[in-house]
């Protein structure tokens, strides 16, 4: 009978624990103030493709928009404070987990692959991957716009940015790049930034970052519009310079938003 009683009291307890945790969960959970939906694209090779798009809680259309694409080794989570300061602004932000990376792990079939196992000639389809992301959201939605929009990238995502740039039909209104490089896993970019004509550019590195700091200085020579810096004095280069710099994703805003001037978003249309 004790036996008994010592079993209902506990799980009485742990009942009532589970209750008070499950209450406390919901009172302390906040609503995002924006939206957020996430999208899967298979790519013409067979890959499937994550992106996640937010846009802030109004009854607006076509959003001036930020593509972001991360480093090698990250995933599109680490932009998700600099992305919250667009969404303030009123932007759109389209995060790509980029191939190999993130929940963009598997193929048509299901087969893992990371990037830990590419070639150059996989890292090449890069490009090809976020225009074909870019295109399948453009159908699925008119929140976001790619006709003022602009790319955000870092070392990888930052080379594939520019890549990007020349194969859209519609040029962004400007590029941002953390800790570009003249190549990087077979994106070789010096030529290309001839040929996406005066889309001005910022570039970030760390100063204590020799080899970003060259690379910077030579990329700087093949623009043809302008090419701003903003460099940190310690730290490391890439998307760590946001993390250990947070004042630049301030930075980093304010100077993509006076090339959106002009590119404010449209009230959707009354429904009779």
């Amino acid at each position: 009978m004790k036996k008994f009683l010592v079993v209902i009291l506990t799980l009485f307890f742990v009942l009532s624990a589970q209750t008070v945790f499950a209450a406390q969960s919901k009172t302390t959970k906040t609503k995002k103030p924006y939206t957020e939906r996430e999208f899967s694209v298979q790519t013409r090779d067979g890959h499937l493709i994550r992106s996640y798009l937010s846009y802030p809680k109004t009854k607006m259309k076509g959003y001036p928009t930020i593509v972001m694409l991360h480093a090698l080794g990250y995933n599109s989570s680490y932009w998700i404070s600099l992305q919250e300061k667009y969404n303030a602004k009123g932007y759109a932000v389209l995060r790509i987990d980029l191939r190999g990376h993130g929940k963009s792990v598997y193929d048509k079939s299901f087969h893992q692959r990371s990037w830990r196992n590419f070639k150059n000639k996989d890292f090449e389809q890069y490009p090809n991957d976020v225009i074909q992301t870019i295109q399948f959201v453009e159908k699925q939605t008119k929140k976001p716009s790619f006709v003022n929009y602009a790319l955000v990238g870092s070392d990888i995502g930052a080379n594939t940015a520019v890549i990007v740039a020349r194969k859209m039909k519609i040029k962004p209104r400007a590029l941002v790049l953390l800790a570009p490089s003249m190549e990087f896993k077979g994106l070789y970019i010096p030529v290309v930034l001839t040929e996406i004509g005066k889309t001005p550019i910022l570039a970030l590195a760390s100063k204590t970052d020799k080899y970003y700091m060259d690379q910077q200085v030579r990329l700087a020579r093949f623009a043809q519009g302008t090419f701003d810096v903003a460099n940190a004095d310690s730290g490391n280069s890439g998307m760590l310079i946001l993390k250990q710099h947070p004042e630049f994703q301030n930075a980093i805003v304010t100077w993509t938003e006076q090339y959106f001037k002009n590119a404010k978003a449209k009230p959707s249309p009354k429904k009779n």
